[in-house]
């Protein structure tokens, strides 16, 4: 299962991808990159390079799930609607290629990677690079957030077996 993860924004949109291992290893890196466009750009456009470039990453890796990660906002009106309409782009594109569509919150995944909610980027930044055994820096908190979102769903897929391969045994 290949496993698309995306940290959605209308100026930065991290991607990242996993590719589950065999049974019982953990998911490898496939790859990880940026969506960016200039701010200087009107919307539509953006939104536009946004859909372009995601179409293309599909086409190109075929992932089986993509998971996006859900926001919170709690001040900013204007970043929650512009995130919102790249959400909405996101969706739309899971829907355009058939793919099963979940959503984590970044505290969801700074449990699974860290064990708790309050980490920091550097931290999960570092989480992320430890859990998929690569020795380069992940520079972009984007794309790390993406990546964390996949690992946070592979988690969550992977307890549920694990606890209805336990149920089968009792």
């Amino acid at each position: 299962m290949i496993i698309l993860g995306i940290d959605p924004g209308t100026a930065t949109t991290g991607v990242g991808i996993i590719k589950e291992g065999k049974k019982g290893q953990k998911p490898t890196l496939v790859k990880y990159e940026k969506v960016v466009t200039a701010a200087g750009d009107e919307m539509c456009g953006r939104l536009m390079k946004l859909h372009h470039d995601l179409t293309r990453l599909i086409g190109d890796v075929k992932p089986d799930i993509m998971c996006v990660e859900r926001l919170f906002f709690n001040t900013n009106a204007k970043t929650a609607m512009t995130v919102g309409q790249a959400r909405g782009v996101i969706m739309l594109v899971a829907a355009e290629n058939k793919l099963p569509f979940y959503e984590y919150t970044a505290l969801q995944s700074k449990l699974v990677l860290t064990g708790y909610g309050r980490a920091d980027k550097k931290e999960m930044r570092l989480a992320v690079q430890n859990f998929l055994e690569i020795s380069e820096e992940i520079k972009s908190d984007d794309c790390a957030d993406a990546l964390a979102i996949a690992i946070c769903h592979w988690s969550k897929v992977h307890q549920v077996s694990a606890k209805a391969a336990r149920r089968q045994k009792h």
